[in-house]
C-alpha cells in the first residue's frame, strides 16, 4: 500500500491536484508548489511510524510576566527606600499592606513584631464594641428613688446612676431634672447619692505615666461621668499692669473653687498663664499662677476633675434645685439598692456617633470609658480570667493566641499596649467586610486633608477622599492604619508602626504619608 493512501492530506492533494493547478497563475505556482512541499513533508513524518519531520520543533513557550507582580516588586522597591530614611535608624518598623479585593499580600516587613500601637489601639475599641454592643448601643444614666408623695416629698435619697455614658452633659442634667419637676417631685429629705459602683474604682488606664498632669487627654474614668470629666477655665488680662487676670469657671458649681494668684504684666511680655488642681474633700481647688501679657486675648484652658461622681452629682444637685428641687442633706458617694424603682432617665447618643467622634479626634476618654464598659465595669489587668475584656476575646477568636498581643487599656496611652500590624490589619480587614459594619467604620476613620487627625497631612487633591485612617503618636511612637482606594478601585488595608525613633514626630509621620500616598498612586 502506498503512503498516500494511509495519509488523508495527500490522498486529498492528489484528488484536487488538476482543480488546484489551474487555479494558480504561474508568478504563484513556486510559491505554491513550495507549500505543498513543506505539507507534504510533514504528512510523511507523520504517516509512517515515527519518521523524522524536516521542521524542527516549536520552542518552548515564554509566558509574560504577571503585571501584578511587577507592580507589586516596584512598590515594594519604593517603600523600602522609604523606609531606609536615616530618621528611622535603629527604629523598629513593621509595615503589612493587603489588597481587600484580592486578599493578595501587598508589602510585608515585621508584621508580626510586637509593636506600642499608641492611638490606633482604639481601633481594636471599635470593632470589639461593634461587635459586642451593636452600632446603636445607648448608655444610659438613670435617677432611682422611692415613690413620690401627695405632697411632693420622696422620704429617703434620691440616688444618681451611672452606667458609663461618656457623652453626659450639664444640659443632660438639667433634662433630667426637669423632667423630675414634671412628676411632681419638690423635695427630697435625704441625701444625692452619686452611684458610680457600675465600674471598679481604677481611674485611670494601667501603665499611664504618673507625672501626665491633669490635663484632657488623660481624664479620669467612672461610670457616672460628666462633660468628660473636665471643665474649662476662661481667663482675661487684669485692667492694667499688676493686677488679678480675671477668670471664669465653666460650668458655675460649687464642686469648683478658684485661687487666683496670676499677675497681668505690660503688654509685649512674654508671659505663661498656669492652672492646677488639688481635691479639698468637697470639691477641687483651682490655682491660677504665672502672667499674662495686658494685650493677651481671651483664653481657655481645660482641666480634669479629681472625683467625676461628685462632680457629676454637685452638677445634678443644683439642677434639681434650678427647678425648685430641694435635696435636705448633701451630696455623697454610693450605691443604688436594686429596689429602687427607676424614676427616670437618660440615654446617650447611638454609639456609631460616640465612636465617630472618639477616632476622629482620636479621643482617649471615650475609649477608655467603652473599653470599661466591654470589660464589664473592670480594670483590664484582673486575676479573674473570667472577667478579661472583649478585645482579648475577639482577637482570639481570629486566631491570635493569647501571648501575641496585649491589652491594658483602650486609648493606647499605656505603653504596656503591644500589637503586631497583621492584627490591625486583620481586625479592620474583618469589620470591613461586614456590610452592617463597613459603612460605620469607613465613616469614623479621619480622612486624609479634610478631618479630624488628618486634617493638615496628605492635604493634596488627589489624596481627599481615598485616604481614611487612624493615627497614633506617643514619644517615640508614630503609627496610621487604614484603607486606601488605589488604582482602579481596588480597596487596600494598611498598618503602619514605627517605635523607638528619636527625631521629631513629624518628619516620621511624613514618612508614613509618603508610603500610603504611593500605595494611592501605584498599588498593584
Amino acid at each position: 500500500m502506498t503512503r498516500s493512501a494511509n495519509n488523508p492530506v495527500l490522498r486529498w492533494i492528489n484528488k484536487n491536484k488538476s482543480g488546484l493547478t489551474m487555479n494558480i497563475n504561474r508568478s504563484r505556482f513556486k510559491t505554491y508548489y513550495r507549500t505543498i512541499f513543506l505539507v507534504l513533508s510533514l504528512a510523511s513524518g507523520a504517516g509512517c511510524g515515527g519518521g523524522r519531520a524536516l521542521i524542527p520543533p516549536a520552542p518552548p513557550l515564554t509566558i509574560a510576566a504577571d503585571s501584578f507582580q511587577i507592580k507589586r516588586e516596584a512598590l515594594g522597591r519604593a517603600i523600602d527606600t522609604i523606609l531606609s530614611d536615616s530618621l528611622l535608624f535603629q527604629a523598629n518598623r513593621a509595615v503589612y499592606i493587603i489588597s481587600l479585593d484580592s486578599n493578595r499580600e501587598i508589602y510585608s516587613l515585621n508584621r508580626s513584631s510586637l509593636m506600642v500601637p499608641a492611638s490606633v489601639n482604639k481601633l481594636f475599641v471599635t470593632a470589639a464594641a461593634y461587635r459586642q454592643l451593636g452600632i446603636n448601643h445607648r448608655f444610659r444614666t438613670a435617677v432611682h428613688g422611692d415613690s413620690i408623695d401627695a405632697l411632693g416629698r420622696i422620704k429617703g435619697d434620691l440616688y444618681l446612676k451611672g452606667l458609663g455614658d461618656p457623652e453626659l452633659k450639664v444640659a443632660d442634667l438639667e433634662a433630667l431634672a426637669y423632667r423630675l419637676r414634671a412628676m411632681g417631685l419638690k423635695q427630697v429629705t435625704g441625701n444625692l447619692i452619686a452611684d458610680a459602683g457600675y465600674f471598679d474604682t481604677t481611674s485611670f488606664g494601667y501603665g499611664w505615666m504618673w507625672d501626665e498632669g491633669p490635663y484632657a487627654y488623660n481624664a479620669p474614668v467612672s461610670a457616672l461621668s460628666l462633660n468628660r470629666n473636665t471643665f474649662e477655665i476662661g481667663l482675661r488680662p487684669g485692667s492694667r499692669p499688676g493686677r488679678r487676670p480675671r477668670a471664669e469657671l465653666n460650668p458655675r458649681t460649687a464642686y469648683l473653687s478658684i485661687e487666683n494668684q496670676a499677675t497681668t504684666v505690660k503688654a509685649g511680655s512674654q508671659a505663661r498663664i498656669r492652672a492646677d488642681r488639688s481635691f479639698t474633700g468637697a470639691g477641687d481647688l483651682v490655682r491660677i499662677t504665672g502672667t499674662m501679657a495686658a494685650d493677651q486675648g481671651l483664653s481657655y484652658l481645660v482641666r480634669t476633675v479629681t472625683n467625676p461622681a461628685l462632680y457629676c452629682g454637685t452638677v445634678f444637685r443644683e439642677a434639681l434645685a434650678a427647678n425648685g428641687i430641694r435635696i435636705a442633706g448633701t451630696v455623697r458617694a454610693g450605691s443604688t439598692p436594686p429596689e429602687k424603682p427607676e424614676l427616670s432617665w437618660h440615654v446617650s447618643p447611638p454609639l456609631y456617633q460616640i465612636i465617630r467622634h472618639m477616632n476622629k479626634e482620636s479621643d482617649n476618654f471615650t475609649a477608655e470609658m467603652i473599653f470599661r464598659r466591654l470589660g464589664n465595669g473592670q480594670d483590664s489587668i484582673t486575676p479573674d480570667p473570667a472577667k478579661n475584656n472583649r478585645l482579648t476575646e475577639m482577637l482570639k477568636e481570629m486566631g491570635f493566641g493569647q501571648e501575641s498581643f496585649r491589652m491594658a487599656d483602650g486609648s493606647g496611652l499605656s505603653r504596656y499596649n503591644l500589637c503586631t500590624a497583621e492584627q490591625l490589619v486583620a481586625v479592620l480587614s474583618e469589620a470591613y467586610r461586614d456590610p452592617a459594619l463597613r459603612p460605620e467604620l469607613l465613616s469614623s476613620l479621619p480622612i486624609a486633608g479634610a478631618d479630624g487627625t488628618l486634617a493638615r497631612r496628605l492635604t493634596e487633591d488627589q489624596h481627599k477622599g481615598v485616604i481614611r485612617a487612624k493615627t497614633g503618636t506617643l514619644t517615640g511612637v508614630s503609627s496610621l492604619a487604614g484603607f486606601v482606594s488605589g488604582p482602579g478601585s481596588q480597596t487596600y488595608c494598611f498598618a503602619i508602626m514605627f517605635n523607638n525613633y528619636t527625631s521629631k514626630a513629624n518628619s516620621v509621620r511624613a514618612l508614613q504619608d509618603s508610603i500610603v500616598a504611593r500605595l494611592a498612586r501605584a498599588a498593584p
